[in-house]
């Protein structure tokens, strides 16, 4: 019963944060797919030209995809997973970045063991480079856990610190549905609190807790 409470408030924390900062973004756009692999059984089929685009900050990109068919849950990198996705985005300042995914099963639609991850674009990445193996050059946010509620399966990447520079976002998971599914998201990107402000935060309070401290007893 606590377990479930827990699950249930950390979803709903979660869906606050993901709102507060949407509604406070600026610039909200689609962030392409770059690569969609899929295994059918046989062979892994990559689609997607490997686009790459500039995400403001601070800002919220939208990414996601369908799925018109049930995916094969065997891909060779590790069972359960039926697609990887890549989404490839470039931020020319240092940030907090944070990712929710979500996928609502609809009656024959469905998407299971939906995860996030996070890595450093490597020099030579394409959509057919180890697709679902190690994070090349290093996870910076390795795979989330998958949440489910009801009808909805939900995958929450914690907040991280970036660099300047460009990433790959990826999601994997599993068309489930009789006819497939789909999933959406969300990137959002946060200026860096400069340390300064950070200091003048924190002095303020010591101040304050200098002045409660010395405040003579109300008697």
């Amino acid at each position: 019963m606590n377990i479930s409470r827990n699950i249930s408030r950390a979803l709903h924390a979660a869906a606050l944060v993901a709102v507060a900062w949407l509604c406070t973004a600026t610039g909200a756009q689609a962030l392409p797919l770059g690569y969609s692999t899929t295994f059918n059984g046989s062979v892994n089929v990559i689609t997607g030209g490997g686009a790459d685009s500039i995400v403001v900050v601070p800002g919220s990109d939208f990414f996601g995809n369908a799925f018109l068919a049930p995916t094969n849950p065997d891909f060779p990198a590790a069972a359960s997973y039926g697609f990887y996705d890549d989404y490839i985005f470039t931020i020319a300042e240092d940030a907090i970045a944070n990712a929710v995914a979500s996928s609502v099963s609809l009656g024959s639609l469905a998407v299971a063991n939906l995860q996030l991850r996070l890595y450093a674009l490597p020099v030579d990445f394409a959509g057919n480079k180890n697709p679902g193996g190690d994070c090349q050059g290093g996870c910076l946010a390795d795979w989330s856990t998958t949440l489910v509620s009801g009808n909805v399966t939900y995958s929450v990447m914690d907040p991280i610190a970036l660099a300047a520079g460009t990433y790959v976002l990826e999601v994997r998971g599993d068309a489930s549905g009789a006819s497939g599914g789909s999933y959406s998201g969300v990137l959002n990107l946060a200026a860096v609190p400069l340390p300064g402000v950070a200091w003048l935060f924190g002095a303020a309070l010591g101040v304050v807790g200098f002045w409660r401290r010395r405040r003579p007893a109300i008697r």
